[in-house]
């Protein structure tokens, strides 16, 4: 058979080929449009390539419940100062205390010479059993009109003067002998043996023990975290390990230029007194409230001054918008303004985004679990 036979009698491809060619094709062609599909659905810089909305995952701006913890190291200091004045003059013969020692109540810390207050008092007592005597009498003779009203009267305001002069009386004498008000600690001594004391002249300065106070230095940053009755916990080197319950009393209004920290009182009970001034220890603040925040990784420029989001407006599109920030913990940051609570935010996907993109939020991205 000559070549031209032979060329001429091929034959030609069968149906069955030709519908597994067209199939395959067909195949090749579904998975390059659906990669094509896929790609501008999930991929920012795709979608923008061929002009369709840029995915996103967005969340909307909600008020939730923040929790902080602030620690700060501290020492450990008497609550209140109380200044131990003389009440009566005389000499003193007794000072019980010295710079250090730790009283507790009713304990003496100054005895004074009694012995003319006791005369005092003696003679007063004396003078009000008198003047109880006479008002008797009168009142009695009165009754028989052989005394006139003025007389029961004057003998009356007798008694009143001299029941007043023996309750002073006491009070003198038992100011002859100065107690301690509280658990404290002596700061200071003013007063020694042998001196004379002069009406509110200052004997001695204690240091109020229970409660006590921790003195915590608080970063400047956080000034705006702290507030007055905000609960803490408080530990010492003395007591490794233990906690005690304390809560903020006093914030200090100035901040130290030297190390950028404010002082924070922290009142913590000390009923055994077991906590002694000059101890040094750390407190953890801690501070709850309900703000709108949204998801730290939603912010442009989280630690700039001119914090920014993407919001999705209802249109589709997404704006860029300055806020104002608050607090950053936990993963969430608080916006104290230049948002709404229920605006959408773009938390992923706005890097790819430029102010006025079209988006489609939630849809297809492989981020997207729902």
């Amino acid at each position: 058979m000559t070549d031209y036979e032979k060329l001429h009698s091929r034959r030609g491809p069968t149906r069955t080929e030709l519908i597994v060619g067209s199939l395959i094709a067909a195949t090749v062609i579904g998975v390059l449009a659906a990669v094509v599909i896929y790609l501008t659905r999930t991929d920012g810089q795709t979608a923008k390539r061929f002009g369709l909305p840029i995915p996103v995952q967005t969340l909307p701006a909600a008020v939730t419940k923040l929790h902080e913890t602030i620690g700060a190291s501290g020492t450990i200091q008497p609550s209140v100062p109380l200044a131990m004045t003389a009440q009566v003059v005389g000499r003193v013969i007794k000072v019980a205390v010295d710079i250090g020692t730790v009283v507790r109540p009713n304990d003496l810390l100054v005895e004074i010479d009694d012995r003319l207050f006791r005369a005092d008092l003696k003679a007063a007592n004396l003078k009000y059993y008198d003047a109880q005597v006479e008002l008797q009498r009168l009142e009695s003779l009165l009754k028989r009109n052989f005394a006139a009203p003025a007389e029961v009267e004057r003998a009356r305001a007798d008694l009143a003067a001299t029941y007043a002069a023996k309750v002073k009386a006491e009070i003198d004498l038992e100011n002859t002998r100065v107690l301690s008000p509280a658990p404290a600690v002596v700061l200071e001594r003013i007063i020694n043996p042998g001196e004379t004391t002069r009406v509110d002249g200052n004997l001695l300065m204690l240091g109020v023990l229970d409660p006590v106070y921790m003195v915590a230095e608080v970063s400047q940053d956080k000034a705006g975290s702290v507030h007055l009755g905000m609960p803490a916990e408080v530990g010492t080197d003395e007591f490794a390990g233990e906690t005690f319950r304390a809560k903020v009393v006093k914030i200090e209004a100035t901040v130290n230029e030297a190390t950028r920290t404010f002082g924070v009182y922290l009142q913590i009970a000390n009923h055994d007194l077991r906590l002694k001034q000059g101890a040094t220890g750390y407190a953890r603040l801690e501070n709850d409230r309900m703000a709108l925040a949204i998801p730290s990784t939603a912010l442009m420029n989280p630690v700039g001054d001119r914090a920014a989001v993407f919001v999705v407006a209802p249109n589709g599109r997404a704006h860029l918008r300055e806020v104002r920030r608050g607090l950053m913990v936990a993963g969430m940051t608080e916006i104290l303004d230049g948002l709404q609570e229920g605006e959408k935010i773009v938390t992923v996907g706005q890097l790819e985004l430029r102010d006025n993109d079209p988006v489609s939020a939630n849809r297809y991205a492989p981020w997207n679990k729902q």
